[in-house]
């Protein structure tokens, strides 16, 4: 055994302690790295659905009107998804029992919750021979969860419309659009076969 100095003993006296501590501070990191894992899988954002899981076809049922003055009518309609980690595309079309036929495309992309983009909205009444209507707009809104919620702000006196979709299950969700405070639509979508 060599000689030590007595600044080299007292630091070999120390060295077991403080590398015992270095190994405590290791051991508590990885409980603590864990927990923040969990706690982070539980926010809402951890529990968000990703978009490409709503691709492909939707049938939905519910009620449809093409303005707030208008009778609400009952309706069925289709929608074809096509979505990546950051932009979406929806084409909807609806027949409404008393005539109405309303096709709507919609194309959004995300940064993060918050989403931008464009509407475009065709309807025309079966059978009255008026031409149809054809509204553009721009999209903006927020996504919290599996829930949706946006503005379509179109040009013109079109007063805009506000969208809630709220997933509703692994193969649902519900979208209700509504303008000046009136619903227009409201539509209870599926997966086909998942009833």
């Amino acid at each position: 055994m060599r000689n030590l100095s007595p600044t080299a003993e007292v630091a070999a006296r120390k060295m077991p302690k403080l590398f015992s501590l270095h190994r405590f501070g290791i051991g508590l990191r990885a409980p603590l790295a864990a927990a923040l894992a969990a706690w982070l899988a539980l926010t809402p954002a951890g529990a968000e659905t990703k978009l490409t899981e709503f691709n492909g076809q939707w049938l939905g049922s519910g009620t449809d009107r093409d303005t707030p003055l208008a009778s609400a009518q009952p309706t069925r309609c289709q929608t074809r998804v096509t979505a990546d980690l950051t932009h979406m595309t929806s084409n909807m079309e609806c027949n409404g029992n008393a005539g109405l036929n309303k096709r709507v495309r919609l194309s959004i992309s995300f940064t993060g919750n918050k989403f931008t983009g464009t509407a475009e909205q065709t309807s025309v009444m079966r059978g009255n021979g008026a031409p149809p209507k054809r509204r553009t707009g721009t999209v903006t809104g927020v996504r919290t969860g599996d829930k949706a919620e946006f503005e379509v702000k179109f040009s013109g006196l079109t007063p805009n419309a506000h969208v809630v979709l709220q997933l509703t299950s692994p193969t649902s969700y519900a979208m209700t659009i509504s303008a000046l405070g009136a619903t227009l639509t409201k539509v209870d979508f599926h997966r086909p076969g998942a009833r």
